[in-house]
């Protein structure tokens, strides 16, 4: 995600690293510069909104073969 869209999460969004659905987590604090994300493997990480791009709002759509 771009850095304005990270400036527009919300405490309780869920997240997913490159879009994995199986690699999720929760907004839990918003800051001015950064975003701390609860991740569902329990570990903890505050990201700068420049630094969002491995981060998805949606988990990517599986491909069908």
């Amino acid at each position: 995600m771009t850095a304005a869209e990270s400036k527009g999460l919300k405490r309780g969004n869920r997240v997913y690293w490159r879009g994995d659905a199986t690699d999720g987590g929760s907004v839990t604090e918003l800051s001015w510069d950064a975003v701390t994300i609860a991740w569902d493997n329990g570990q903890v990480a505050t990201i700068h909104h420049g630094d969002m791009r491995e981060i998805q709002q949606a988990p990517a759509k599986p491909t069908i073969v």
